[in-house]
């Protein structure tokens, strides 16, 4: 006899453990069985995660009930990576295992056989492959021992399994022509033809090729000279235009082999916005795909993904899948039916494409991988990059991390040693040159009474820009208003005396608070620098923007794109060919237009105010600021055209806005990453967020000092720095505190473990108080 741990999916604390079964049945990690829970014994569909040889329970163990799977639904890899979240990120066996499950409900998830060879089979035996729902389990196993079946895996959703009919000739069509005494007319002869040499079609695709009413079809069908067949079909049916590879430079192609060479697992390629990051992305794959690899292609916006999606498709046809948020239940349930049935080599996607379920995954390429959307927050249980490493090193596969602007903490690695690290220096396209960045101060326009959101040297080059028929992105770092307090005439923001962070304004207290340290300020009336009166909180929006264009060029096509304009599932796709069609003169937005677009057409960025990002109250923000401003600047002069650029702002001395005017990665990392050793921040440190909130109970900050002080008592032979409690605001109605940890990153394993000792000490007491504790690691 032998133990199984299961996983039981549920949303209840109290019961969010693996439970130990005993059993008689052959089970493998991966495996659905039916189980006994509760005292009542209520059957539960669970998914075994670990069999073990003996078990210590000390009390009486029930016993698997039934075996669902003959093989494993999910790969050991991901099992792993379960139990991987589970450890690092201290999230519940439900947050840590959600991820990895099959789309929806996993009960619902069932499997079907396909036959793959009857050779060397007996009579007997291919008749009973036709029969297998009445065959013993024990012939079924061993024809899968042999490879004579295969398993393909069906999700039973409220969408069903799509369909669509298609006609076939009847395989006796020949003889019922010859002997049969009826009339073949002309259409019905097309459609015969077009059956011949076609075979199984779509029987819309018929019609509209053959440009034939339905008429003929049906009197063919009366003759039984054609069968229609209700058959399966994916409901992503994507047209894809054929994109021909191109002729990679010596720099493209030595990153190529630099990838496929290395020993190491994590490749950086640090390329220039323009360089061609893409055409190695899809060499790369195009290697792994012809050695029977599979690939994961992951981007950090919905935004991206169409034009993605666009070359992989024209490159590698049907073989692709797709996941993003932005698909229908339907459509997610079949991309992960054709990746889980080696339908396809190749998924496209946003960041939980990581976990897609291919049997054997070779690369994952992350494109854009500064973005901090792979990383670990509030909605992201997970770090993107840190899933993806350990993959492949549980599969001894490769991660590429590809940027313009690597994230700091990635470079510092590279330059470590610990990374790969692969350079692009020069543009793809011949004759494309590097953009012309101007920055312009909006201190010097506003004396001369320039109060407009556009600085004349902007609306210069937005006329110029127009009168050529070319096109132009309008560019905010941040949708709406910032909440740091910034003066107009001098540019001076108010900053915690701390941290060297800009403080946030608190409306519920009318204070500034840093939310590092929690030290709060009054909020000043003058200027502390100047003495100037406007000071205040700094903030524009992408309609006001929109609004003041329209004035401008009132006989011009302006779409706007941010959240409030891409909540339909095809807005980004529909944004994206009115750019590359030439539909569209000015594309206002926020974040998602710094990223990967290519429109050869479009001649000027404008940067509205680099501000927005540069005043968060983040130790990135430096780092986030030079990051959008070099991917926007970025955008201009992709093709021959010259391309230019003009960034708005009142900070122009800043070293993240002087740096990105002259795309100078290497400066900027230089001197970020001086302050982040002198200030203590990552990568020298790790940084841990622990949240207490709670609806009811305003007694938060007592408890969470109770908290914070247990794991200080358990703190032996290594430095650990905090903070004081933090009071963030109420929002919707829920209280919420913080404090945050610091410790050297050779010391977060040990750190994580006390953390998860003591919240399970206090485990009780947060439920009975109605206290919900979140952890966040920054990296």
């Amino acid at each position: 006899m032998k133990f199984v741990e299961v996983f039981i999916k549920n949303n209840i604390s109290k019961i969010d453990i693996l439970y130990t079964y005993s059993t008689d049945f052959d089970l493998k990690p991966g495996m659905r069985v039916l189980v006994p829970f509760g005292k009542g014994n209520s059957t539960k569909v669970a998914m075994v995660l670990k069999v073990l040889n003996s078990c210590d329970n000390e009390y009486r163990i029930k016993k698997v009930l039934r075996q669902i799977d003959y093989e494993p639904i999910l790969t050991d890899d991901l099992i792993q990576l379960g139990f991987y979240m589970h450890e690092r990120y201290l999230t519940s066996f439900n947050q840590s295992f959600a991820p990895i499950m099959p789309p929806g409900d996993f009960k619902k998830v069932r499997t079907k056989f396909k036959i793959i060879s009857k050779e060397g089979l007996s009579k007997e035996d291919i008749l009973k492959l036709y029969d297998l729902e009445n065959q013993s389990k024990n012939f079924i196993s061993k024809m899968l021992e042999l490879k004579k079946i295969k398993t393909e895996v069906i999700v039973d959703t409220e969408s069903g399994v799509k369909t669509q009919i298609f006609i076939e000739l009847d395989e006796n069509y020949l003889d019922k022509i010859s002997k049969g005494n009826f009339k073949i007319t002309d259409k019905q002869s097309m459609v015969i033809k077009y059956l011949s040499k076609n075979g199984s079609v779509k029987q819309s695709d018929l019609l509209a090729d053959l440009k034939i009413s339905n008429s003929p079809v049906k009197s063919l069908q009366i003759k039984n000279l054609i069968k229609l067949v209700d058959r399966e079909v994916y409901r992503d049916l994507r047209e894809f235009k054929e994109y021909r590879a191109h002729i990679l430079n010596v720099e493209q192609l030595n990153a190529v082999e630099g990838v496929l060479s290395t020993n190491k697992t994590v490749s950086l390629l640090h390329g220039m916005t323009g360089s061609g990051k893409t055409e190695v992305y899809l060499k790369l794959a195009e290697n792994i795909v012809k050695e029977n690899g599979q690939v994961i292609m992951l981007v950090p916006e919905i935004g991206l993904t169409p034009q993605m999606i666009e070359r992989f498709l024209g490159r590698f046809k049907d073989r692709v899948a797709v996941i993003h948020s932005k698909l229908s239940r339907g459509e997610r349930y079949d991309a992960w039916r054709k990746i889980k049935n080696s339908e396809v080599d190749i998924v496209v996607g946003a960041r939980s494409a990581v976990f897609a379920p291919f049997e054997n995954l070779k690369l994952i390429i992350i494109d854009e991988e500064h973005d901090n959307s792979y990383r670990f927050h509030s909605g992201l249980r997970y770090d993107t990059i840190e899933i993806a490493k350990k993959r492949m090193e549980l599969l001894k596969g490769k991660v590429v991390l590809g940027s313009a602007t690597p994230d700091v903490t990635s470079y510092y690695k590279a330059k470590e040693g610990k990374y790969n690290l692969l350079t692009l220096n020069k543009r793809a396209v011949t004759g494309a040159k590097l953009p012309e960045i101007g920055i312009v101060d909006m201190r010097e326009e506003l004396l001369n009474g320039n109060i407009s959101i556009f600085s004349e040297s902007l609306k210069r080059k937005l006329e110029n820009t127009m009168n050529q028929n070319k096109q132009a992105i309008l560019f905010l770092n941040r949708r709406g208003f910032s909440h740091f307090i910034s003066c107009r005439s001098c540019g001076h923001v108010i900053n915690c005396d701390n941290c060297d962070i800009s403080m946030t304004y608190h409306k519920s207290i009318n204070r500034l608070r840093c939310h590092y340290c929690g030290e709060t300020k009054p909020v000043p009336k003058v200027c502390p620098n100047c003495g100037s009166k406007y000071i205040k909180q700094f903030g524009i929006g992408t309609q006001k923007v929109e609004e003041e264009c329209q004035k401008l060029f009132p006989d011009k096509k302006i779409i706007r794109m941010d959240r409030d304009t891409t909540t339909k599932k095809d807005s980004y796709e529909s944004f994206y060919g009115m750019m590359k069609n030439g539909e569209a003169d000015i594309l206002i937005g926020t974040q998602m237009l710094a990223k990967g677009l290519d429109f050869e057409n479009v001649t000027l960025v404008g940067v509205i105010a680099a501000d927005l990002s540069l005043h968060i109250s983040d130790y990135k923000a430096e780092e986030s600021t030079f990051d959008l401003l070099t991917q926007v600047a970025g955008r201009a002069g992709r093709s021959v055209d010259q391309g230019y650029v003009v960034v708005q702002t009142y900070s122009p001395d800043n070293y993240s806005i002087k740096y990105s005017a002259n795309s100078n990665y290497g400066e900027f990392y230089n001197k970020e990453i001086e302050n982040r050793k002198l200030y203590g921040y990552p990568p020298f440190v790790e940084m841990i967020n622990i949240y207490f909130s709670s609806e009811v109970n305003l007694s938060l900050e007592k408890f969470a000092n109770e908290i914070l002080m247990d794991i200080g008592s358990k703190i032996v032979g290594y430095e650990v720095q905090y903070s004081r409690i933090i009071a963030m605001p109420k929002i919707q109605n829920v209280h919420k505190v913080k404090f945050t940890l610091k410790v050297g990153p050779e010391s977060i394993d040990e750190l994580s473990k006390q953390i998860k000792r003591v919240l399970d000490e206090h485990k009780n007491e947060s439920e009975r108080l109605n206290i919900y504790i979140d952890v966040e690691f920054k990296r």
